[in-house]
């Protein structure tokens, strides 16, 4: 075998690792059917956190969810944390004067999420504890079936969750959100930052959500795991939120989402005791990096199969050349779209799967923004929605 055959058949190897795992982990996803026993009388108690700033309209979406879910009224206490200084205060005020389970918590400046998840949670009392955003509609049975699934050392649930589409922006994300759970059906569960439930032995344990992270979630779910713990991904427990509708926001939710990823990423491994993904650790790396990676790699495959394809058939002389190119960034991509349409088979989702090619150039600026915002300065701000 000639040294370039060698080399093309190495390239090969490590450029199609990532979309093969990808394929793989779509493939076992439809095995796979996540079962939630609910039981009536051993239902523990509950708090529902509910964190707000200037939401306006936006509030009565989780109050409407929160008015139909079904769960016990004497087991379920719902907190407010309030930091608004519009008329959305007056909106949850009418809510709590309606609902004898309503707590309301006014702190008289804006101080974040994470402080306004502590403050409720040193406020309440619930066995677990329920997040929600104020955009969030879950479903009247989520709340039910996200708490019953924690037992042992599943110490938090992440339920299933949807876009409401208002425009092609938001197909485009809901697809995102799609491929994210159809992984997270055979590997690692992540929270991601509403409709999840946690132990409150858990949380008072570490300390509450830490009130530097800009995704105190990201910190979370890192702690979960660098603690030995473990996340059940509930996919029953559904909730539809709202998300941007202009690349404008969208981009704003980026940069935080990519810095606050960072700051979770540099906070947990210091002070980790165990590594960061449970056993087997390196399979599951590798599976939960595949669907971050494969959807921005098919980018630029696609960019790479045209820049390619072109040369080869304007440049006849080096087509011996080019030719195992053209077929390795071929096959990533084909790879890619059979993987993306398998995990929309599997979440019911195939009307989305036409937008994977636009999907994966937001992933790789996703990606991007990783290594462009690592050392600059990223402060919380309010994305419209």
């Amino acid at each position: 075998m000639d040294p370039l055959t060698a080399l093309y058949i190495l390239f090969g190897i490590l450029y199609l690792l990532m979309p093969l795992t990808y394929l793989a982990t779509a493939a076992l996803s439809l095995t796979k059917r996540e079962n939630c026993n609910v039981a009536g009388s051993e239902l523990p108690s509950v708090t529902v956190l509910v964190p707000t700033f200037n939401d306006g309209d936006l509030v009565r979406r989780i109050m409407k969810g929160l008015e139909e879910v079904e769960y016990p009224k004497e087991k379920l206490e719902i907190v407010f944390i309030d930091d608004s200084d519009d008329f959305t205060s007056e909106v949850i005020d009418k809510f709590a004067s309606q609902n004898g389970n309503v707590r309301v918590l006014r702190r008289g400046k804006r101080l974040g999420k994470p402080s306004a998840l502590n403050d409720g949670l040193a406020a309440s009392s619930g066995e677990v504890v329920v997040v929600y955003d104020a955009d969030s509609l879950p479903h009247p049975s989520s709340l039910k079936k996200l708490v019953s699934s924690l037992d042992g050392d599943v110490v938090a649930a992440q339920g299933g969750y949807e876009v409401e589409v208002r425009n092609t922006l938001n197909k485009i994300v809901d697809l995102e959100y799609t491929l994210w759970q159809g992984g997270q059906l055979v590997t690692v569960p992540v929270i991601v930052g509403y409709n999840y439930a946690v132990k409150r032995s858990y949380l008072e344990e570490i300390g509450g959500w830490d009130e530097e992270a800009l995704a105190e979630d990201h910190v979370l779910w890192y702690k979960i795991y660098s603690d030995g713990k473990k996340i059940r991904y509930v996919e029953d427990a559904k909730v539809k939120v709202l998300e941007p509708l202009t690349l404008r926001e969208l981009d704003k939710q980026r940069v935080r989402w990519s810095k606050g990823s960072i700051q979770a990423t540099e906070k947990i491994i210091k002070k980790a005791k165990h590594r960061l993904m449970p056993k087997p650790h390196l399979l599951n790396l590798l599976v939960f990096t595949s669907r971050y990676s494969t959807p921005s790699q098919t980018a630029v495959s696609l960019v790479a199969l045209s820049l390619t394809l072109t040369i080869f058939l304007t440049l006849p002389y080096i087509r011996e050349l080019l030719y195992p190119l053209v077929c390795i960034f071929l096959l990533a991509v084909v790879v890619a779209f059979a993987a993306s349409l398998l995990f929309c088979v599997r979440m019911r989702k195939v009307s989305r799967w036409p937008y994977f090619v636009p999907l994966s150039f937001l992933v790789l600026y996703q990606n991007i923004l990783f290594f462009l915002v690592r050392r600059r300065k990223v402060s919380w701000e309010k994305v419209q929605k």
